[in-house]
């Protein structure tokens, strides 16, 4: 480029990710294994939350609104931070990203269980061990958003149209196949040694996925766009890109049903079945735990198996949704509520792997990191806005509230799958 030429400067370097030619097999499957491996660790550290939180609340004699603010601050930061990492893992490469976000969860970890500690042990008053719960779930808002954008943009380098949205789902199906162990250890050890134990083991574990990610992870850096402005406004502007609206749209309704639905569950099988704290706890645990198991069966079994479009996994996720929702809101007894957590979890499955396989393939190469951290993004606003949609519905006006509106919301997720000119254009 000539000294006095004023254009945006983009290094000058060959892009090493063609879809057309993706890496080697041999070399994906040891990075992919590794990246489903660290993923499935968060996974568990944050899906024990939801089985060990409404408890110890519960304990602490906390209301239920604290504890929606703590989902809630967390799921801010997700929310604004997580296309932030997206772009800055196109400038700056997916691995430094991935250990980024890997460390501070572990770090956020380690703050949770001394705030449950402190708790517990009366050294502090409850709010003030819900403040440092709070500030531990911050940090892994804030930092801990940047593994899953950058982890998905890593598999969308590597992979060709054909077989990216049956990757994905395999990525995703790790974090999922978390939430099934997470939630049956909670339940099964958080008793015998305690809540700051149980979570310091975790934070240790993914500390261990974060060294292992530095060590071994192959990385090559993509082109290195560098005029783009990295702040919040610039990259949620990319939200409103025709090509990725209706995803978008339809991640945020989705992804607010199932918050909604895992911050909610536990107390609704404690309140609708008058269940004491010890056996919600193992009662929230054993359902959440089939719900993600659900969820998993989706992922790396339905979806590799059928190979179908993302219209299709978006449209078949929505009515799953609306069904498990109906079914829990007419439960009176914990199979049923199983049952229907499971259709629901089922249906989250196929939607998910649906929009994230639909979004990535509406973008250009050089744009994966930021598309996959405005749909990661999309996790963070469903969070935020649960504790009202779930938890102060469910306080309000009863506690199959929450589930009639992840009703609404399904409905109105499967006409935009099945309308949409976007969504019916993207071909895998």
């Amino acid at each position: 480029m000539d000294k006095g030429t004023r254009t945006p400067y983009i290094l000058a370097m060959t892009p090493v990710y063609d879809p057309a030619n993706p890496s080697a097999p041999h070399i994906r499957k040891r990075a992919f294994r590794l990246l489903f491996i660290c993923l499935m660790i968060t996974g568990i550290g944050n899906s024990m939350l939801f089985a060990i939180l409404p408890p110890l609340a519960n304990e602490l004699g906390v209301a239920k609104v604290f504890v929606g603010a703590i989902y809630t601050i967390s799921a801010l930061l997700f929310l604004l931070m997580s296309p932030i990492w997206g772009a800055l893992s196109d400038r700056y490469g997916r691995r430094p990203l991935i250990v980024l976000g890997l460390t501070s969860f572990s770090g956020s970890t380690l703050v949770f269980a001394l705030g449950a500690y402190l708790g517990q042990a009366h050294l502090v008053a409850p709010l003030g061990a819900i403040a440092i719960m709070a500030l531990a779930r911050s940090i892994f808002g804030g930092m801990g958003s940047a593994t899953n954008p950058s982890a998905q943009a890593y598999v969308a380098d590597r992979t060709s149209a054909q077989e990216r949205t049956k990757e994905l789902a395999s990525l995703t199906a790790a974090f999922g196949l978390g939430g099934v162990i997470g939630p049956a250890l909670a339940a099964a050890l958080a008793e015998r040694i305690g809540i700051a134990p149980f979570m310091l083991a975790a934070a240790i574990i993914v500390a261990g996925g974060a060294f292992a990610v530095h060590t071994f992870l192959p990385e090559k850096s993509p082109p290195k766009v560098q005029s783009r402005p990295i702040n919040p406004i610039e990259q949620f502007k990319f939200a409103l890109d025709p090509r990725l609206t209706a995803f978008v749209i339809y991640g945020c309704a989705l992804w607010l049903t199932q918050a909604s639905s895992l911050q909610t569950l536990t107390f609704y099988i404690m309140d609708r079945l008058q269940f004491d704290t010890a056996e919600g706890l193992r009662m929230g645990g054993i359902a959440l735990t089939s719900g993600a198991a659900a969820l998993i069966f989706a992922q790396l079994v339905l979806i590799p198996t059928l190979n179908l479009s993302p219209r299709i996994l978006m449209s078949a996720g929505a009515a799953f949704t609306l069904i498990g929702n109906g079914v829990i809101a007419l439960a009176n007894h914990y199979p049923l509520i199983i049952v229907g957590y499971m259709i629901l979890s089922l249906g989250f499955g196929l939607a998910r792997s649906g929009f994230t396989g639909g979004a990535s393939l509406a973008v250009n190469p050089e744009e994966q990191g930021r598309a996959a951290g405005i749909t990661t993004a999309t996790a963070g606003l469903g969070f935020m806005l649960a504790p009202i949609f779930g938890l102060w519905l469910y306080q309000s006006f009863g506690p199959s509230t929450p589930f009639e509106l992840n009703m609404a919301l399904a409905l109105g997720a499967l006409a935009l799958a099945f309308l949409h000119p976007a969504v019916r254009r993207t071909r895998a």
